[in-house]
């Protein structure tokens, strides 16, 4: 199931990245060769950029491959080492949870003021109802990591890469 639901985010994503290079290489050839850059271009790229971000969140948190500073793991037991992993994913959580809930709050207020954005008038609402949802599955992520919290990582090697799967 999950690997379903994070193949379906990764082509999503991998779709916004490269309509948001199309974007960008119309807007700068416009502005800089015709002198006519495109209407509304930053909207929808903040648009774009918040999609692609929250859309990826979620698997960056089930895989941990969030950035992490290990400054006391060396000196610490691996049943503390788990002790904080689980105290970080629930503290991960619980922010992701809080960040979901103020954002379907300020999705309500933009409903309730039919706001949009300026040039295109894109209804903002229900793109900050996606976001939270997002937000919320984000949570979900960290609170499923509880489980390996207590296996011993593998090894990193000096060159490792970072890749996400399409």
């Amino acid at each position: 199931m999950f690997a379903r639901l994070e193949k379906i985010t990764g082509i999503a994503t991998s779709c916004l990245l490269f309509l948001l290079m199309l974007l960008t290489f119309v807007d700068v050839f416009g502005r800089n060769v015709l002198n006519h850059p495109l209407t509304g271009a930053s909207e929808v790229t903040e648009l774009m950029l918040a999609g692609i971000i929250f859309l990826m969140l979620p698997q960056v948190a089930f895989r941990q491959k969030h950035i992490v500073i290990d400054l006391i793991d060396a000196i610490t037991s691996p049943v503390l080492r788990g002790i904080m992993n689980v105290a970080a994913a629930l503290l991960s959580a619980a922010m992701f949870f809080l960040i979901g809930w103020q954002i379907y709050i300020l999705g309500q207020k933009a409903i309730g003021y039919a706001d949009a954005t300026p040039s295109l008038h894109i209804p903002v609402g229900p793109i900050l109802y996606l976001l939270a949802l997002l937000a919320i599955v984000n949570g979900i992520a960290f609170l499923l990591t509880i489980p390996k919290a207590f296996e011993i990582p593998e090894p990193k090697s000096e060159t490792e890469e970072l890749s996400f799967t399409v």
